[in-house]
């Protein structure tokens, strides 16, 4: 009986240690990648305040403000004009 017990406790450490090295190498960020899915993506979104918020294109220079007053429905997204001229 005593050593089913330490079998059953090794195991449980062993899978845990592999669990944890599985989820270190999965969700690891990595800043030297030059994978697609680092942090360069097209589209930024900036909370300039409690009230508003702008989704930006980092490629076009556009980019779409919507307030969102308090205690009312939300706005509809407005398209600005890009302060980056081609």
């Amino acid at each position: 009986m005593k050593s089913n017990s330490a079998f059953m406790g090794v195991s449980i450490i062993i899978g845990c240690a592999i669990l944890g090295l599985f989820i270190m190498l999965t969700f690891s960020n990595n800043k030297n990648s030059t994978s697609k899915f680092s942090n360069d993506y097209k589209y930024e979104m900036i909370p300039v305040n409690a009230n508003n918020v702008i989704i930006f294109n980092k490629e076009t220079g556009e980019y779409w403000r919507k307030f969102l007053p308090e205690n009312e429905r939300p706005s509809n997204w407005e398209k600005e004009k890009s302060p980056i001229n081609k």
